[in-house]
């Protein structure tokens, strides 16, 4: 079995006053399959999810079930490279991400109870291509709480695998 994955970015802009300024700002990088720098072995995706206003789901970065070629499996990441969470919602809530009570995953934060606003019809990517973040049995939870309203969201990790651990 192979594995690739790629993250990107992009924002471009037009403005005309006179003068004009066209530009773009691209991020486009390519992870071959495997654990080291720059690479990825394993994706999780969660899509078309609805939280209702105040409710909250917690992501157990080491517990996370996956059906592949038929088969149940069971995903065990030990670092994380990307992670796209998307707010599908036009108007509405937000997302708040991060922020666990027990065991939180908060590499990409400051803090460990810092939390980061998805507002609504917005995309959140988080990115460590190289080293990627660690994941481990005390730092493994990533909480997603709507706020001011229900809100239907998708999110996809990428990351490593905990060799001794995952598809079981």
């Amino acid at each position: 079995m192979s594995f690739k994955a790629e993250i990107k970015a992009s924002l471009g802009w037009n403005w005309n006053e006179g003068a004009v300024d066209n530009g773009r700002l691209e991020f486009a990088k390519s992870l071959p399959g495997g654990s080291g720098a720059g690479q990825a072995d394993a994706v999780w995706s969660l899509l078309d999810q609805s939280l209702s206003d105040g409710a909250a789901t917690t992501v157990d970065l080491t517990d996370l079930p996956r059906v592949l070629l038929g088969a149940n499996h069971r995903i065990v990441f030990d670092s994380i490279k990307a992670i796209l969470l998307v707010n599908q919602t036009a108007d509405g809530g937000t997302l708040l991400v991060g922020g666990a009570e027990t065991e939180p995953w908060a590499e990409p934060f400051a803090t460990a109870d810092q939390q980061v606003v998805v507002p609504p019809d917005s995309p959140l990517l988080l990115a460590n291509r190289q080293e990627g973040w660690p994941v481990d049995s005390t730092h493994r939870n990533l909480k997603i709480t709507s706020s001011g309203g229900d809100v239907t969201y998708s999110l996809v990790i990428l990351g490593v695998l905990n060799a001794e651990l995952s598809y079981t």
